[in-house]
């Protein structure tokens, strides 16, 4: 099979993502299923080859045409437009935010027109982010916008199950009037058709609740009663495997011992707990719902271990790895 070309973006220079990138790319065994090539800036590469004690060649290149994918000799492509001054490791920089920002657009650009089969991206800085003017929430939003994206989504991916928020990035008190049957059925499909593509044959979904107790019947609040259980009825219609609405301070144990594939979380933070313990080093963030496959890690920029040559690779390389396999898929 034709191995996958696959371009990562650098994330926030002043962040652990370069770092990542070189320590993931320091395995013989990753060019054995994917042509990496990372669009970033090659000094900001070189920097972080130093930091973490790497020997390797960084090959800038203008053109995609002269990547090399070639272990110890990282192939960086960098757009005309990136500008990188002077920088601070661990630094809110808008410099830096722009300069993520605009790679990870190029890595798009690239994957439009079917030059690239995949996207992986270092982590982003929201506030260096922002504070560069792009006034979106995430960059999931802004990829959305870039590509005319409808409602994409982001997939957590962790040993024990994956988990799905049917709300993201959105003020508390938005929550419960968001949770309506529709989308909560719209979540569940998604996620049964997610793990069936990466080899998940019969898929069995978890739905946690929203309220303390799931509602207590209702004592508690209604959108279990109202919204979820009818979503949950809607989806057994499809003829997927799903049950619940489930307690959310014991959803995630009932997944574990009850052999459950994945959790449909009403929240950010309800689906985040569950990574932040079980898939730190390990899992990953799929972005669904976008022309390409794209994917990246369970954490942050971690600004405060930056440019020490601490941070763990997992995450990213589990990032890598399932972009290729979505690429794979078609």
């Amino acid at each position: 099979m034709k191995k996958p070309i696959i371009a990562i973006s650098m994330g926030d220079a002043c962040g652990i993502g370069p770092e990542l990138i070189v320590k993931v790319l320091d395995a013989e065994d990753i060019y054995e299923y994917c042509c990496p090539l990372v669009v970033g800036e090659p000094v900001v590469m070189q920097r972080a080859a130093k930091a973490v004690g790497k020997d390797f060649y960084i090959h800038a290149i203008d053109d995609l045409k002269e990547a090399e994918y070639q272990f110890a000799r990282l192939d960086v492509l960098c757009p005309s437009q990136i500008n990188i001054p002077e920088m601070s490791w661990g630094k809110v920089d808008p410099a830096m935010g722009k300069a993520a920002a605009e790679c990870l657009g190029h890595a798009f650009k690239m994957a439009a027109i079917k030059q690239v089969d995949a996207v992986v991206s270092a982590p982003i800085n929201k506030e260096a982010f922002h504070l560069a003017g792009y006034n979106y929430l995430d960059e999931l939003e802004f990829l959305a916008d870039r590509t005319n994206s409808f409602e994409p989504y982001v997939i957590g991916v962790m040993e024990a199950f994956w988990t799905v928020a049917v709300t993201l990035h959105i003020p508390f008190r938005q929550i419960a009037d968001t949770i309506k049957k529709e989308r909560v059925t719209r979540y569940i499909r998604r996620m049964d058709e997610a793990l069936k593509k990466t080899g998940v044959n019969a898929p069995k979904l978890a739905v946690a609740a929203l309220n303390v107790h799931a509602g207590e019947g209702g004592l508690f609040g209604r959108e279990e009663m109202d919204e979820i259980e009818p979503a949950i009825e809607a989806g057994l219609k499809l003829g997927i495997d799903v049950q619940g609405p489930f307690a959310a301070d014991s959803v995630f144990v009932t997944a574990i011992d009850n052999g459950f594939d994945a959790v449909v979380c009403m929240y950010h933070d309800q689906a985040n707990i569950a990574r932040k313990l079980l898939g730190k080093k390990k899992g990953a963030s799929l972005f669904m719902g976008l022309p390409v496959p794209c994917a990246t890690t369970a954490h942050g920029t971690a600004f405060d271990i930056a440019g020490r040559g601490l941070a763990d690779p997992g995450s990213m390389k589990e990032a890598l790895k399932y972009a290729a396999l979505l690429s794979s898929m078609g």
